[in-house]
């Protein structure tokens, strides 16, 4: 089966060459048929991503403006050719075992999640007392009132069965990060399959999230997807 790999990138271009590389590597050792696409999110650089992307040979998509990453995303699902899709941030924080993880989950399920709070996952400790408070109180609310039985609906990388994948991505509406409770919500609605798996993930610098701006518009968001499932904006015809 053929295999998408869709990466959102905002500037970070040295992270973005180093691990094309070892994706690359790590890729043909398992001896996938893949293709990878890098969605280039208005970086400042733009010659440099189209650069990187013509040396390893991956396709390079390229917002104008930056739209946001749940934008980004979207595009490079909607665009991918595989039979499975895969998404991950451009600058690689998780170890790529996850990859031949997923693609076996994804024989069984429509849908497999990385999960930092499963057994076997393992993460920088968070510095940020607030921003750690924050994520629990939001994780809280998510998990009782629109992700039954999902932890980390935050976690960065996703995979899909290609018809799934396009099937919610068509239907998805939020263009920034909280996008992916967005797509998770659209999966459980309509009986979408959904695997689990723990994540090793790497330190990263410069998180650009913002404690009381990105927690308020969460929140606004999580009002919104209620009101569109209201709507019928969430169903899949079949």
């Amino acid at each position: 089966m053929m295999l998408s790999i869709v990466l959102p990138v905002y500037n970070r271009i040295p992270l973005l060459s180093e691990g094309l590389d070892q994706l690359k590597s790590r890729l043909d050792q398992l001896q996938y048929t893949y293709e990878i696409l890098i969605i280039d999110d208005g970086s400042t650089a733009k010659e440099e991503v189209q650069a990187i992307a013509v040396q390893h040979q991956c396709i390079c998509l390229r917002n104008e403006i930056n739209a946001g990453k749940g934008k980004s995303i979207k595009r490079g699902v909607l665009a991918a050719t595989g039979d499975l899709i895969i998404f991950m941030d451009g600058d690689f924080p998780f170890h790529l075992s996850i990859i031949e993880a997923m693609y076996r989950s994804l024989q069984e399920n429509d849908v497999v999640i990385g999960d930092r709070t499963l057994p076997g996952s393992s993460y920088a400790k968070e510095s940020v007392v607030l921003r750690k408070a924050g994520s629990r109180i939001l994780s809280a609310i998510i998990r009782q009132f629109y992700l039954k039985g999902i932890s980390d609906s935050q976690c960065g990388i996703k995979g899909f069965r290609a018809a799934a994948g396009k099937a919610i991505f068509s239907r998805v509406t939020f263009t920034r990060f909280s996008f992916d409770v967005e797509v998770l919500f659209i999966a459980t609605h309509n009986q979408f399959s959904i695997g689990r798996l723990p994540v090793h993930v790497y330190e990263q610098d410069g998180s650009s999230v913002s404690v009381l701006k990105d927690g308020l518009g969460m929140m606004l968001s999580l009002i919104k997807i209620k009101f569109n499932h209201a709507k019928g904006k969430y169903r899949i015809n079949e």
